[in-house]
């Protein structure tokens, strides 16, 4: 047996339009060479000069990286997985440490262009396997966290996706609970 089809579709949904908002937000770059002017779909780039420093659309900032017109500043990435990934080590097996909002989708992207330089290359697979890592340790204590009665909420800890999975985890536990009860309304 599966995720209901409509709450597995409902949950693509929402993590593509997160994505579709995190690709329009703004990040900044730093030009490569010389930048002519230049009309991109729906956004006009106005010309730059070499080492330039300007704030883009995430959209924009990733075509002009594959270009190899800017260097897309998101070594940071790296910064916040090893640390995501110290903090949740140092937890509880219970305890949920604080994860940046948009830390998965920055990883996701992240990981997108690590694939597309190098995509047998060591240093992609190390970044996939960390991620994995930090995927499985949270999913864990989600898991065990939903599986509590009493518990409340840990919203302020989660990222957007995982709160959505906890409440799923959560109405799916507390459905099962009272079906084995005998207080399921028949």
């Amino acid at each position: 047996m599966m995720m209901p089809k409509d709450s597995l579709q409902q949950f693509k949904t929402f993590v593509r339009n997160r994505e579709a908002s995190f690709l329009m937000s703004p990040t900044r770059v730093t030009a490569r060479a010389d930048i002519p002017e230049a009309k991109l779909s729906t956004y006009e780039l106005t010309e730059k000069k070499e080492g330039q420093a300007f704030e883009v659309p995430r959209w924009v900032a990733e075509v002009l990286e594959e270009s190899n017109l800017v260097d897309l500043s998101d070594e940071a990435v790296e910064a916040d997985l090893f640390r995501a990934l110290q903090r949740e080590k140092l937890q509880g097996s219970t305890q949920l440490s604080h994860i940046d909002r948009d830390l998965y989708l920055r990883l996701r992207r992240y990981l997108m262009m690590l694939k597309r330089r190098d995509p047998r290359g060591p240093h992609y697979e190390k970044v996939r396997v960390s991620v994995q890592d930090l995927i499985t340790m949270r999913l864990v204590k989600i898991i065990t966290l939903a599986g509590y009665t009493a518990q409340p909420e840990p919203t302020s800890l989660l990222s957007p996706e995982e709160l959505l999975l906890y409440r799923e985890i959560r109405a799916l536990v507390s459905e099962w609970r009272k079906l084995v009860l005998g207080e399921d309304r028949r």
